[in-house]
Protein backbone atom coordinates (compact mmCIF):
# COMPACT_ATOMS: atom_id res chain seq x y z
CA UNK A 1 0.00 0.00 0.00
CA UNK A 2 1.37 3.42 -0.90
CA UNK A 3 0.72 6.68 0.89
CA UNK A 4 0.72 10.11 -0.68
CA UNK A 5 1.84 12.89 1.64
CA UNK A 6 -0.25 16.03 1.52
CA UNK A 7 1.35 19.32 2.46
CA UNK A 8 0.97 23.04 1.91
CA UNK A 9 3.20 26.09 2.35
CA UNK A 10 1.50 28.90 4.31
CA UNK A 11 2.84 32.47 4.53
CA UNK A 12 2.47 33.89 8.02
CA UNK A 13 0.12 36.85 7.77
CA UNK A 14 0.85 38.92 10.89
CA UNK A 15 -1.93 41.42 10.32
CA UNK A 16 -4.51 38.62 10.22
CA UNK A 17 -2.62 36.18 12.41
CA UNK A 18 -5.75 34.49 13.78
CA UNK A 19 -6.80 33.67 10.21
CA UNK A 20 -3.39 32.10 9.61
CA UNK A 21 -3.76 29.86 12.67
CA UNK A 22 -7.32 29.00 11.58
CA UNK A 23 -6.09 28.14 8.08
CA UNK A 24 -3.38 25.86 9.44
CA UNK A 25 -5.87 24.11 11.74
CA UNK A 26 -8.34 23.64 8.85
CA UNK A 27 -5.53 22.23 6.70
CA UNK A 28 -4.71 19.76 9.47
CA UNK A 29 -8.36 18.67 9.71
CA UNK A 30 -8.43 18.28 5.91
CA UNK A 31 -5.60 15.74 6.08
CA UNK A 32 -2.45 17.77 5.53
CA UNK A 33 0.38 15.73 7.05
CA UNK A 34 2.85 18.57 7.58
CA UNK A 35 3.06 22.28 6.94
CA UNK A 36 5.69 24.95 6.34
CA UNK A 37 5.24 28.40 7.84
CA UNK A 38 7.21 31.43 6.77
CA UNK A 39 7.71 33.85 9.64
CA UNK A 40 6.93 37.04 7.74
CA UNK A 41 4.88 38.38 4.86
CA UNK A 42 6.26 39.33 1.44
CA UNK A 43 6.17 43.00 2.50
CA UNK A 44 8.26 42.11 5.58
CA UNK A 45 11.06 40.47 3.55
CA UNK A 46 13.74 42.79 4.96
CA UNK A 47 12.46 42.49 8.52
CA UNK A 48 13.43 39.83 11.07
CA UNK A 49 11.50 36.58 11.10
CA UNK A 50 8.75 36.41 13.74
CA UNK A 51 9.75 33.20 15.55
CA UNK A 52 7.13 33.69 18.26
CA UNK A 53 4.42 33.66 15.59
CA UNK A 54 5.82 30.42 14.14
CA UNK A 55 5.82 28.94 17.66
CA UNK A 56 2.15 29.89 18.04
CA UNK A 57 1.35 28.00 14.83
CA UNK A 58 3.42 25.00 16.00
CA UNK A 59 1.52 24.98 19.31
CA UNK A 60 -1.85 25.18 17.54
CA UNK A 61 -1.59 21.87 15.63
CA UNK A 62 -0.37 18.32 16.16
CA UNK A 63 1.12 17.81 12.68
CA UNK A 64 4.80 18.61 12.05
CA UNK A 65 5.49 22.27 11.26
CA UNK A 66 8.61 23.37 9.40
CA UNK A 67 9.91 26.91 9.87
CA UNK A 68 11.03 29.00 6.92
CA UNK A 69 12.87 32.33 6.87
CA UNK A 70 16.50 33.40 7.19
CA UNK A 71 18.01 29.91 7.31
CA UNK A 72 21.40 30.82 5.85
CA UNK A 73 23.75 28.68 7.97
CA UNK A 74 23.56 25.19 9.36
CA UNK A 75 23.79 26.62 12.90
CA UNK A 76 20.45 28.37 12.33
CA UNK A 77 18.62 25.04 12.12
CA UNK A 78 18.96 24.04 15.78
CA UNK A 79 18.38 27.61 16.95
CA UNK A 80 15.16 28.03 14.97
CA UNK A 81 13.85 24.59 15.95
CA UNK A 82 14.59 25.30 19.63
CA UNK A 83 12.93 28.72 19.53
CA UNK A 84 9.81 27.60 17.65
CA UNK A 85 9.34 23.90 18.38
CA UNK A 86 9.36 23.30 14.62
CA UNK A 87 10.31 19.79 13.48
CA UNK A 88 12.64 21.13 10.82
CA UNK A 89 13.32 24.03 8.49
CA UNK A 90 13.11 25.04 4.86
CA UNK A 91 15.79 27.21 3.33
CA UNK A 92 15.32 29.23 0.16
CA UNK A 93 17.89 31.99 -0.32
CA UNK A 94 20.27 30.19 2.05
CA UNK A 95 20.32 27.05 -0.07
CA UNK A 96 20.54 29.10 -3.29
CA UNK A 97 23.70 30.78 -2.06
CA UNK A 98 25.12 27.61 -0.59
CA UNK A 99 23.68 24.33 -1.87
CA UNK A 100 26.15 22.51 0.43
CA UNK A 101 24.89 24.29 3.57
CA UNK A 102 23.24 21.18 5.05
CA UNK A 103 26.52 19.29 4.53
CA UNK A 104 28.16 21.77 6.92
CA UNK A 105 29.86 24.15 4.47
CA UNK A 106 29.86 27.86 5.29
CA UNK A 107 30.09 28.78 1.60
CA UNK A 108 29.60 26.90 -1.64
CA UNK A 109 32.61 24.66 -2.31
CA UNK A 110 34.10 24.86 -5.79
CA UNK A 111 33.32 21.20 -6.52
CA UNK A 112 29.65 21.99 -5.89
CA UNK A 113 29.85 24.83 -8.40
CA UNK A 114 31.52 22.46 -10.87
CA UNK A 115 28.67 19.98 -10.37
CA UNK A 116 26.13 22.75 -11.01
CA UNK A 117 27.91 23.75 -14.22
CA UNK A 118 27.97 20.12 -15.39
CA UNK A 119 24.27 19.62 -14.64
CA UNK A 120 23.25 22.90 -16.26
CA UNK A 121 25.24 22.22 -19.42
CA UNK A 122 24.08 18.61 -19.74
CA UNK A 123 20.40 19.52 -19.36
CA UNK A 124 20.31 22.59 -21.58
CA UNK A 125 19.23 24.86 -18.75
CA UNK A 126 18.41 28.42 -19.81
CA UNK A 127 21.24 30.91 -19.53
CA UNK A 128 19.30 33.16 -17.16
CA UNK A 129 18.68 30.32 -14.67
CA UNK A 130 22.25 29.01 -15.00
CA UNK A 131 23.74 32.48 -14.44
CA UNK A 132 21.28 33.49 -11.70
CA UNK A 133 22.07 30.44 -9.57
CA UNK A 134 25.80 30.96 -10.04
CA UNK A 135 25.45 34.58 -8.89
CA UNK A 136 23.97 33.30 -5.63
CA UNK A 137 26.53 30.49 -5.23
CA UNK A 138 29.49 32.80 -5.76
CA UNK A 139 28.29 35.77 -3.69
CA UNK A 140 30.54 34.88 -0.71
CA UNK A 141 33.48 34.02 -2.97
CA UNK A 142 33.57 37.00 -5.33
CA UNK A 143 35.25 40.28 -4.57
CA UNK A 144 33.04 43.32 -5.21
CA UNK A 145 34.83 43.93 -8.52
CA UNK A 146 34.47 40.28 -9.60
CA UNK A 147 30.78 40.37 -8.67
CA UNK A 148 30.22 43.43 -10.87
CA UNK A 149 31.94 41.74 -13.82
CA UNK A 150 30.24 38.36 -13.31
CA UNK A 151 26.77 39.84 -12.97
CA UNK A 152 27.05 41.53 -16.38
CA UNK A 153 28.15 38.43 -18.30
CA UNK A 154 25.70 37.65 -21.08
CA UNK A 155 26.50 34.20 -22.41
CA UNK A 156 27.34 30.68 -21.28
CA UNK A 157 30.76 30.92 -22.93
CA UNK A 158 31.54 34.18 -21.08
CA UNK A 159 30.53 32.59 -17.76
CA UNK A 160 32.58 29.46 -18.43
CA UNK A 161 35.61 31.57 -19.38
CA UNK A 162 35.24 33.62 -16.18
CA UNK A 163 34.91 30.50 -14.01
CA UNK A 164 37.97 28.89 -15.60
CA UNK A 165 40.15 32.00 -15.32
CA UNK A 166 39.12 32.83 -11.73
CA UNK A 167 38.41 29.45 -10.13
CA UNK A 168 39.80 26.74 -12.39
CA UNK A 169 36.28 25.45 -13.08
CA UNK A 170 35.87 24.05 -16.59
Amino acid sequence: MTSTAHCIDVPLLSFIFRKTVDLVQRAERAGVEWITVHGRTVKQRAEPVDYDAIKTVVDSVSIPVFANGDITQLSHVDDVCSRTGARGVMAARGILSNPAMFAGYSQTPLDCIQTWVDIALSTGLSFSTFHHHLMYMLEKTHSKADKQVFNTLGSVSAVLNFLELNYGIK
